[in-house]
Order: C-alpha cells, then structure tokens, then sequence
C-alpha cells in the first residue's frame, strides 16, 4: 500500500527512431539513479521506464500517460530524447510538489527562447527576463514537464492532441496546458532546472543569453 510519501515515477520517452544521442542516455541515466538513490524505508521510490516508439507526437504522449496510469504511477515526467537534463531533475521538481511542473527548456532554433509563455490562450506572449525563482506560467513545452497521474483522471481524453486557432496551429504541448487550465490546474516553472536542447550545438541558458545581449546590439545569428 502506498504511503502518502510514496512516489512512483513514470519515466515517458517519446521516440520517432530506435536510436537516441549518447548525451540524452548518459543524464537520463544519471538523473533515474539520482531519484532512485533518496529511497528510504519511509518514502519508497520506485521507476518505471515507459516508451513509446513511431508515430504522431501527440499519439505517443497520450499512449505514455495511459500506460502510466496502467501501471499505478503517481507521476509521469516526459523526458524527450533530443535534450539533456541537470542530474537531480526529477528531485527538484519533485520538491514542489504540484500538478503540472516544468524546468527550463529551450527551443532549438534562433531566438532560442526559453518555452515560459503567460496571458490569455491563443494571445500568449514570453515572459522576460525569466524569474530567479519558481512562477507560474499559462503553458510550456513537454519536453521536460512532470504530472500527477490524477490530473489525467480530470481531464478529458485525449490529453494532448493537435487543434487550430484563427488558421493556425496548436502543438499538442501547449494545447494540454489550455485544457488543464480549463480545470482548474496550474502550471509551473522551477527556471533553476535548466535542460539543454540538442541542435547542432546545446541550446541552454548561457547561449540564450548570448543572443539576447547580440540582438540588444542590433545583431544577430545570420539565419
């Protein structure tokens, strides 16, 4: 039987290959035995590894949660397999304790923003400078967001799922974000996790900042 301290961690990859970077294997190794090592006798920890391979992206997210919630996890945290995560992620996001919680993740491409969006849905804009400290957010990406599986259980199926706005598209991260707002949950960002998003080179905090200082000067990336 669990106890309230229990914690069941469902670990979601989402792959479209067989194959992933060495880089994303060695931190999510890392960062699995890190959450692993805080077991004790009075707060068990337990992990299951759940894949899904091919497929629409949002198909293989929805498959992950249902598989978790199968296997009576009490948290799934999607992990997706062109990033690089800090070591002990899944503790400090865990520290939290909230429904929906994310670090700071990056997009690949110029301008390379961190994905912390606020407002209204559909009328988002970035939130800048980021906070120092946990905020709160109207969406953000899943590419390293932790759920409470009872948050599956409120809102309706299929969680993630693609939609349009006005002519143009939703992604299926964003758009879970809308419905679990609609709930009544909030989502959070701790900015003191900052993941690395694997391009051609590491998009994390520093090279974000670096192309924020250029473009203040008139320059930029060239593409």
């Amino acid at each position: 039987m669990k106890t309230k301290q229990d914690v069941k961690m469902a670990i979601g990859i989402p792959l479209s290959w067989h194959y992933v970077p060495s880089d994303f294997f060695d931190s999510c190794l890392m960062l699995h035995n890190d959450f692993l090592c805080s077991s004790s006798a009075t707060n068990k920890r337990s992990v299951e590894i759940i894949r899904s391979s091919f497929g629409p992206i949002h198909e293989m997210r929805n498959t992950i949660a249902l598989r978790a919630l199968e296997k009576d996890c009490t948290h799934l945290i999607f992990l997706d397999c062109d990033m690089v995560y800090p070591v002990n992620t899944i503790e400090k996001l865990l520290e939290h304790d909230k429904d929906i919680i994310g670090a700071l993740t990056f997009k690949r491409c110029p301008d390379f923003n961190p994905l912390c969006l606020s407002g209204e849905p559909y009328k988002m804009t970035q939130i800048d400078p980021i906070p120092e400290e946990l905020f709160k957010v109207t969406a953000t990406g899943t590419g390293c967001l932790m759920i409470k599986t009872d948050v599956f259980e409120t809102i309706d199926y299929p969680w993630f799922e693609f939609d349009t706005h006005d002519g143009n598209l939703v992604g299926e991260d964003i758009n879970f974000c809308y419905k679990a707002k609609e709930k009544g949950f909030e989502v959070y960002i701790d900015p003191t996790v900052r993941t690395e998003h694997l391009s051609q080179t590491r998009v994390n905090w520093n090279l974000y900042q670096m192309q924020k200082s250029l473009k203040k000067q008139g320059h930029g990336f060239g593409f």
